[in-house]
């Protein structure tokens, strides 16, 4: 490692011996830019990269190929490969590479997607046409050697991101020899950074390179948000209390094995965000925009303002502890975002603190004695909630079911007026209740 810079003759050297002395061996240089620029990697989520990889072009087996297509731009300094490979050899790069290979892609491994199925039955069955059917691999990387090695035309790739075809490569290496009579397009394309480290060009062109190629699985809002480095921020604060959060959109099992031998809770973003959305904006935006709507811009800086791992997860916690009253009563579910709203309100001082805040965690994940009294609250709110909704819903043939009824905005300004009114008699008994749980949470917070 250097602090300063090595040039590109000594670097070329360096790999030359290297390779000479074994095909085993490798090297790795990083001098002061190289440490800006995995800085940034890790700011990013891509940790640990990837150092390099070697893509092996198609040939041979009843297979002609004639060059590679290379294109450089002179204006953005952008240099681009266009080649095949075989189905095995894109198989490989995973069980080289691992899910660091796919960091930047936006969503995870989804598993028997109808896509995926269609992929592994042309696999079974018309092995040969797969190079017809897929549309390929793109990848981006910093720096690019077109070389032969062994009788092989290759092309080392440094820090590779595979950003486009995820699905394609993990159901290669699950094929494992189905694969290797197929033939994958491979789209390789270097995007240069910046020399001082700083990359804003580069992860501004990489998001609108997965953003315009990932379209054989549908693209949403939250999957364009999924490598925002909020979510990398929450993920990593998230894990430090044992929270694993799935900020890509994925099968359970992946995320579980993602999660290695260790036991985590598995918090998607789309329900921390809901949980934050009721607590903090008018509680129908939960159910109206719907999970997907939430990463909008118009909702995403108020609904992930900072990394702060607290103040997500004592609304996350407070969400969970409503969904399990309201679990098993449709008229409940209907009224769940309202009532979440509203206990936010009441817990909300409790938990300002840090202190406050770790209590009400560690006792909502032990079922503590102040939990218990908490959820006797809810269900006071609940049915209050629902008597609210009486109350409001009107009569006859104009009358509001109880859906459409807790859709309607402002709805929490409504509810206050009610609780402090003569109608609601269950403010009394909430007030009680309420005095009973806040006594002993400060008792558990002073232990």
């Amino acid at each position: 490692m250097s602090s300063g810079k090595t040039s590109g003759s000594l670097r070329d050297e360096a790999n030359r011996l290297v390779r000479r002395s074994s095909d085993r061996a490798s090297i790795d240089i990083f001098d002061g830019r190289q440490v800006l620029l995995l800085l940034r990697d890790y700011l990013d989520g891509v940790a640990p990269p990837v150092p390099s990889l070697e893509l092996e072009m198609e040939s041979g087996e009843g297979v002609r190929v004639n060059g590679i297509l290379q294109r450089y731009d002179t204006k953005t300094n952008i240099e681009s490969w266009v080649f095949s490979m075989s189905g095995r050899a894109v198989g490989d790069l995973y069980s080289f590479g691992g899910s660091r290979l796919f960091a930047r892609n936006v969503r995870g491994f989804l598993g028997s997607t109808e896509v995926n199925k269609n992929m592994e039955a042309t696999l079974d069955s018309q092995s040969q046409y797969f190079w017809y059917y897929n549309n390929g691999i793109t990848m981006v990387c910093d720096q690019v050697e077109h070389a032969r090695s062994n009788g092989r035309d290759i092309l080392r790739v440094t820090n590779p991101q595979i950003i486009n075809g995820q699905q394609t490569t993990r159901t290669l290496h699950r094929k494992g020899a189905k694969a290797a009579k197929a033939s994958v397009i491979v789209r390789v394309i270097r995007v240069p950074r910046d020399q001082d480290g700083r990359s804003d060009n580069f992860e501004g062109l990489v998001s609108q390179i997965v953003g315009a190629t990932n379209f054989q699985n549908r693209i949403g809002a939250a999957d364009l948000m999924s490598n925002d480095r909020q979510q990398i921020e929450i993920e990593r604060q998230l894990r430090k209390f044992n929270y694993w959060y799935i900020r890509k959109r994925q099968t359970k099992s992946e995320a579980r094995r993602e999660s290695g031998l260790r036991h985590y809770t598995l918090i998607k973003k789309e329900d921390l965000a809901q949980a934050v959305a009721a607590c903090e904006l008018d509680p129908s935006i939960a159910r109206i925009v719907g999970r997907e709507g939430l990463f909008e811009e118009r909702f995403y800086q108020q609904l992930f303002p900072h990394g702060d791992p607290h103040f997500y997860l004592s609304r996350y916690l407070l969400m969970r502890a409503t969904s399990y009253v309201s679990s098993g009563y449709p008229e409940r579910g209907y009224a769940k975002w309202l009532v979440l709203h509203f206990m936010w309100s009441q817990l909300a001082p409790l938990v300002r603190s840090r202190v406050g805040a770790e209590c009400f965690r560690t006792e909502s994940e032990r079922w503590g004695p102040s939990d218990k009294q908490l959820v006797r609250c809810i269900e006071i709110t609940f049915n209050a909630s629902l008597k609210f909704y009486r109350s409001r819903r009107g009569v006859g043939a104009t009358a509001l079911d109880v859906s459409s009824f807790f859709r309607r905005r402002a709805l929490d300004v409504e509810f206050e007026k009610f609780w402090r009114s003569a109608a609601n008699q269950r403010r009394g008994t909430f007030r009680r209740a309420w005095q009973k749980y806040e006594k002993t949470f400060r008792e558990q917070m002073e232990q």
